[in-house]
């Protein structure tokens, strides 16, 4: 009872504090046009750090903090309040740390006992006195508990038995050691996480990325972070996440917006999930073998590009194609890799010679000139000169432009002579290509202009990475040549089968440094959801997912009789249970599109799409839509539609199934699934 009200007066004093911190922050707000006179673009950037400070507080209020330690090392005793934001008043007090301070980390991995942390100036050790987790509401205590280690089901249980949006806001506290450790891997690291479905990938990316920004804060501004998601659902989420973490100005992007900012081109992408019908080739464009058939074709494009043509200007001769080829040729292409670049000091060598020569150049003209008084020509040689004045600059770049193809003109030219399809190659023309296509016109691109403003990255998460084949990732550590990566995905949740890799040893060959860790244990979906989904992982030869012990109703299986009554049904009784978020998951946007005309006038709900943005609430969506989403209720119609002699039909499946919280309903035809019998 003591410590309920020695607690009590904490979080008071805390909530005091935090009103004086923001009491004193717009105090300084009012007060900086007398700080900042003549100065005003020092007192915006001023206004918007403190605006910032006093967000982040005042957002924190409801729940300042959710654990607390009190640590005795050698030289200090640290009693540490944790919460998602570190607060330090303005007398430089502590009032909540931080939890991706380097000591925060003995909350996550360490029992009562013996201890250490490592921290900057090193590794510090003492005991760990007191591991204590809260529960605060609206700013008041609800309850607190001792604990010894926060990876133990039963203290989990409580946090994974509510809706998504609960779930989310509690994250940070729930952390689990294995999580942890991959949030604060060494940035200097690749690491590669194979994570099975509801294992708290993204979470982990996410958090991953909030940490390094936090850690690296002196060195690396927010901007030089990327993370690469597989839809604009992603960007969405993440969107209201990284802020919440107090993280702002992380470069969000799909691979197909990425794309198009590195290309620099419109481009009409068909990113639909589809059945590959074109023989292997959505595989083959996407693999090192087809790389060393663009590597092939652009040796011998640029080997042959000079062609035996003089560097005339209004009719007169500047320089023979000999010597621009003598000097193009010469050109280290070990210093000077991309064919810009190479260009550019072609051109930077040619325009010396020329100022060279220049003198013997005006004197043949001014010969040939004065046995032709045309008048035209006169003011042509006038023109001349001051070109030559500069080196033929603007000339020499003239005559190299119109050598020059677009990266979509090299991409048509190899298909055509590859695959013998010129139907193809005139789409790839006008800008309509597949996602598969985007590999291989990022990596001509980079192959004639570099990185460009890329090179600026440091660190680059990759959610859902399953999805890409090696020469995808190839392309991107090279665009991307100064970041390390993250990549998290799961095999098992492969939806593109016919173009993505089959091992995440064949990623792991494409970076030097690199460690793939695995994440088992899933969070998400209860006891009896994970093991009906685990019978799919192991007709697949995949990891079984090792479910948290959180029990829940028996995955129902119910026969349909009539779809549209059958699901109006569901969605009525999962209402009726209070649950916030159901989804209808279908095989595919045909399927969706069915089901939503059906039901959308007896029932308020939601068509997600690749055109139409995830609500929350009741809403239907094809299977391949739904990695990384999860609902309270999921509603699978027509299970029959998946062949459970494919492949990718049983991924899609599995998927489907587990983006479910607490109660999944699969609607069957004829007979339950033999899988599941």
């Amino acid at each position: 009872m003591e410590d309920l009200e020695l607690e009590k007066k904490h979080l008071a004093w805390t909530l005091d504090e935090y009103e004086e911190i923001i009491s004193d922050t717009n105090l300084k707000i009012r007060n900086l046009p007398n700080f900042y006179k003549g100065d005003y673009d020092k007192m915006m950037e001023e206004k918007a750090r403190l605006l910032g400070k006093k967000e982040v507080i005042e957002k924190s209020k409801d729940k300042p903090y959710f654990a607390r330690i009190d640590f005795k090392s050698e030289k200090d005793m640290d009693v540490c309040y944790i919460g998602k934001v570190g607060v330090t008043n303005y007398d430089k007090k502590i009032i909540t740390v931080d939890w991706r301070a380097p000591i925060a980390s003995l909350y996550y991995d360490s029992n009562i006992g013996a201890a250490s942390y490592l921290a900057p100036e090193g590794k510090i050790s003492g005991d760990l006195l007191v591991k204590r987790q809260y529960d605060i509401e609206a700013g008041e205590l609800v309850s607190y508990s001792d604990v010894d280690t926060v990876s133990n089901d039963e203290l989990l249980r409580p946090y994974l038995g509510v809706s998504a949006d609960k779930r989310l806001k509690n994250i940070v506290a729930t952390i689990q050691s294995e999580q942890n450790k991959i949030i604060r891997w060494d940035m200097k690291d690749n690491l590669i996480v194979q994570g099975v479905a509801g294992s708290g990938k993204t979470t982990v990316a996410l958090h991953r990325i909030a940490y390094l920004v936090y850690n690296n804060r002196d060195l690396y501004r927010p901007s030089r972070y990327m993370v690469i998601g597989p839809n604009k659902f992603f960007g969405d989420y993440i969107a209201n996440v990284l802020p919440d973490l107090d993280v702002h100005g992380v470069s969000q992007n799909t691979l197909e917006e990425m794309a198009i900012k590195f290309l620099g081109e419109d481009l009409k992408v068909e990113s639909s999930l589809k059945i590959d019908d074109d023989g292997g080739r959505a595989y083959y464009i996407t693999s090192l073998k087809f790389k060393e058939v663009i590597d092939k074709y652009f040796r011998k494009y640029t080997d042959d590009l000079i062609p035996n043509k003089d560097l005339i200007y209004k009719d007169f001769k500047i320089i023979g194609y000999e010597k621009i080829k003598d000097v193009y040729l010469g050109v280290n292409t070990e210093t000077h890799k991309n064919l810009d670049i190479r260009i550019e000091k072609t051109i930077a060598t040619l325009e010396k010679e020329i100022l060279r020569y220049k003198d013997v150049i005006l004197q043949r003209l001014l010969d040939r000139s004065l046995k032709d008084d045309d008048l035209k020509k006169i003011k042509d040689r006038e023109s001349l000169k001051k070109e030559l004045n500069t080196g033929g600059s603007s000339i020499l770049k003239g005559y190299f432009k119109k050598l020059i193809k677009t990266p979509k003109e090299m991409y048509a030219e190899i298909i055509r002579n590859e695959f013998k399809d010129g139907d193809k190659a005139k789409e790839i023309l006008k800008g309509n290509v597949n996602l598969e296509d985007l590999t291989p016109l990022i990596y001509i691109k980079y192959l004639i202009s570099g990185s460009g403003e890329f090179e600026r990255f440091k660190h680059i998460v990759i959610d859902e990475a399953q999805d890409y084949n090696t020469f995808t990732f190839d392309v991107l550590k090279k665009i991307l040549r100064n970041a390390t990566f993250s990549i998290y995905g799961d095999l098992a949740q492969s939806l593109y089968d016919y173009k993505s890799i089959k091992s995440w040893d064949e990623v792991k060959d494409v970076f030097n440094r690199c460690e793939i860790l695995n994440l088992e244990k899933s969070y998400r979906t209860t006891t009896e959801i994970m093991n009906e989904a685990n019978k799919i992982n192991k007709i697949l030869g995949y990891i079984l997912a090792v479910p948290v012990i959180r029990h829940g109703e028996d995955v129902h299986y119910i026969r349909q009789s009539n779809i549209k009554d059958d699901i109006i049904s569901i969605v009525t009784d999962m209402k009726d249970k209070g649950f916030q978020s159901t989804a209808i998951i279908t095989k595919d946007q045909k399927k969706c599109d069915f089901i939503f005309n059906l039901i959308k006038d007896e029932i308020d709900v939601k068509r997600v799409s690749d055109e139409e943005k995830f609500e929350s609430g009741i809403c239907v969506l094809p299977s391949y839509l739904a990695k990384g989403l999860e609902f309270e209720a999921v509603i699978i119609p027509d299970v029959c539609d998946y062949n459970e002699d494919s492949k990718t039909d049983m991924k899609l499946l599995y998927v489907s199934m587990t983006r479910a919280l607490h109660v999944l309903n699969i609607l069957y035809e004829r007979e339950v699934p033999k899988i599941f019998r």
